[in-house]
This record gives structure tokens, C-alpha cells and sequence, in this order.
């Protein structure tokens, strides 16, 4: 579609990644699917349909209200879950999405992951300013103002 950036995510069900990595997975597989999304930086999360949820395994955290176009509404978070874009992995929650609405990569994953939207070719690229290479941002933090 013109004027709109998808790209593949992979989304893993953290909880089994951990299993296989400790040892203790005892034959259990890693949940994972792949979904095509729609790069959303006005969202800030992963935002999934309740059937991919659901597939998953996630574990419901909480809700929450969510601004959107048409007022605030509540939402589902779920977590823990991997996503990969790339060969970059993040570890985050996802907001449930209606099925009206397709799956969204927000501004949160894409900033920790070090992607950016190329606006003259739509796609999600490697961000420039870091030469290519996988960069997170530490910012100084400011003394807090003495209270006399």
C-alpha cells in the first residue's frame, strides 16, 4: 500500500524462550508466529489480534486506557513476549487490538530496537545516525535541584 510501512515481525512467547535457554523447556516448543504489521508511530506498543494472543500463550497483565481517534477505551496488555525484527530482538508487552484494526509496531519497540521508517521508500531501516550498527541511547541524567 502507498504511503504505509509494514514489516515482519517475529513475536515469541518470552516465557518459553527463557524455558529453552535454562534447560527446563522438557520437550515444550517455543510458541512464535509471524505476523506482517503495519508500522504505527503514532501507537507505542506491539498491538495484536486476540486469535495471535491466544496462540502465543501471552498472560494477561493488565489493562489500560488507550487514547485513540475515537476517545479513550480500554485495552489489554499481555506479556512477556520477544519480538524480532531484524536480526534485533526487544523483550515487552503487547496491547490487544480489535480485528478491524491491524497489527501495529509502535514507537516504543522501534526505538529499542534501533529502527526508523525511510520515508522516501517506506521501509523500516536501520537507524543511520548509528553507522549500522545496533545502538541504544544512555542520556546523562541531571542532578535534581537542591529544595533549600
Amino acid at each position: 500500500m502507498r504511503g504505509r510501512t509494514f514489516v515482519e515481525v517475529l513475536v515469541e512467547n518470552y516465557d518459553d524462550v527463557a524455558l529453552h535457554e535454562t534447560g527446563r523447556a522438557r520437550g515444550r516448543r517455543i510458541r512464535r508466529e509471524k505476523v506482517k504489521a503495519l508500522v504505527d508511530t503514532g501507537s507505542a506498543m506491539l498491538c495484536l489480534h486476540r486469535a495471535t494472543i491466544e496462540k502465543l500463550g501471552l498472560r494477561f497483565a493488565r489493562s489500560a486506557t488507550v487514547r485513540t481517534g475515537n476517545g479513550d477505551v480500554e485495552r489489554a496488555i499481555y506479556r512477556p513476549v520477544q519480538i524480532t525484527i531484524f536480526d534485533r530482538q526487544y523483550l515487552g508487552e503487547v496491547m490487544e487490538v480489535p480485528e478491524n484494526v491491524p497489527p501495529l509496531v509502535g514507537y516504543i519497540p522501534l526505538e529499542n530496537l534501533d529502527l526508523v521508517v525511510d520515508s522516501k521508500t517506506n521501509q523500516v531501516i536501520p537507524n543511520p545516525e548509528s553507522g549500522g550498527k545496533y545502538t541504544l541511547d544512555l542520556l546523562p541524567l541531571q542532578p535534581a535541584p537542591r529544595v533549600q
